[in-house]
């Protein structure tokens, strides 16, 4: 997992390939190395503790509003899948916009050489600590992804460094 997860960070850092291969590149490599590693670690638990405190005290300040009967984690998975829909607009290659109109334009901000896309890497890092949080239709949705981009980025370090 440290291998991958430099190995994005890298490619990221230090700019290589052209910009929308580069960002498109770091994140596949970064969302499941992210959730692989930090699945069920402290930090994982004290982050989804902290955003489902927030959310219980913003829907328990809105007193007798429609919206305080939601439930933390039913947010918790609209916001993912949220989340997920912008991440997989950013993917898409702008030739695809004849299609899906504006939503195919989305895209990580450009940042400079030696410079890491901040936006790129907060989508990431929520997304490899929480994909596994929403329930039915997005929660497996949401799962599939990441374990489709894990099988797809599992052999890299054997086939880069002959390491296992």
């Amino acid at each position: 997992m440290a291998i991958l997860l430099l190995l994005a960070l890298i490619i990221d850092y230090m700019s290589v390939g052209p910009n929308s291969l580069r960002d498109r590149l770091a994140f596949i490599v970064a969302v499941p190395v992210i959730r692989e590693g930090f699945d069920g670690s402290p930090a994982d638990q004290k982050t989804v503790e902290a955003i489902g405190n927030v959310i219980q005290a913003l829907l328990d300040s809105t007193g007798g509003a429609y919206i305080a009967g939601a439930s933390v984690n039913a947010l918790i998975g609209a916001l993912i899948g949220l989340l997920w829909i912008y991440a997989l607009g950013c993917m898409l290659p702008v030739k695809a916009s004849k299609r899906l109109g504006r939503f195919a334009t989305l895209a990580f901000p450009q940042s400079g050489i030696y410079r890491l896309n901040a936006r790129l890497w907060i989508v990431a890092i929520l997304l490899g600590m929480m994909s596994d949080l929403p329930q039915g239709l997005v929660g497996s949705t949401t799962r599939s992804l990441v374990d489709m981009a894990a099988h797809l980025v599992a052999p890299l370090p054997a086939i880069l460094f002959g390491a296992a």
